[in-house]
């Protein structure tokens, strides 16, 4: 689905500063109808820096669904001001984010990008605290493991391609840790064991397997 105009409102979090961190975003078109979120754990990183992670996040979505477009809210009025050209970047670990952010505007014809109170994006707000309060719930293990568990079929085509739906949602949802999968085969049903999923392991991906194999599916457990 191509939308030429697209609405983004973007928002990040982090306890600690840094700390723990999560972002959230929503992407509508230009009558409003909406189209998609995000709503994902980005390991450690200060507020600032989960406000950029936020914006590129949701820029790349966009420009996946081909948009020439964008308009931006975000209640972060120093990256606005950066992005803007009102302030400089001093910082040295968002310079490579503000120029990710210029390198993914230079692909669209219009950008804009306009700070609001926070009341007003308290949509990609919620998304982005959906994401770090899950993520806070695994964090205390240092390193966690996701166990994904599905029943087997008598038919082995639908096996495969059951696998390839599992697989693709899985790979979506890149993390900053290489993630290491381990298959363990039973009589009647397969067992994946992804480690270090705590960045990974977020509503949005979260929703997507529920779908797949059912809540009962999976199990986050201490990685050994």
């Amino acid at each position: 689905m191509k939308v030429n105009r697209v609405i983004i409102h973007a928002d990040g979090a982090s306890r600690g500063n840094p700390g723990p961190a999560a972002i959230g975003a929503t992407i509508r078109d230009e009558q409003g109808k909406f189209i998609a979120s995000i709503s994902r754990g980005i390991g450690r990183a200060t507020n600032n820096q989960a406000e950029y992670r936020a914006l590129i996040a949701a820029l790349e979505k966009a420009t996946r669904l081909g948009t020439s477009e964008a308009n931006i809210y975000l209640d972060s009025e120093l990256v606005v001001k950066q992005i803007n050209g009102k302030y400089r970047v001093r910082n040295p670990a968002l310079k490579p984010l503000y120029h990710q952010v210029k390198q993914l505007q230079s692909r669209l014809e219009g950008f804009t990008i306009t700070h609001i109170p926070r009341q007003q994006n308290i949509e990609a707000h919620n998304l982005a605290y959906k994401a770090l309060n899950l993520v806070a719930t695994i964090m205390p293990a240092e390193r966690c493991r996701l166990v994904i568990t599905i029943t087997q079929a008598s038919d082995e085509a639908s096996n495969i391609a059951y696998l390839y739906k599992l697989i693709d949602a899985l790979k979506n949802f890149p993390g900053q840790d290489e993630i290491s999968l381990r298959v363990i085969n039973e009589e009647k049903a397969i067992k994946f064991k992804l480690s270090n999923i705590f960045i990974d392991y977020c509503p949005e991906l979260r929703q997507r397997l529920v779908k797949l194999v059912g809540k009962k599916g999976l199990r986050v457990e201490p990685a050994d």
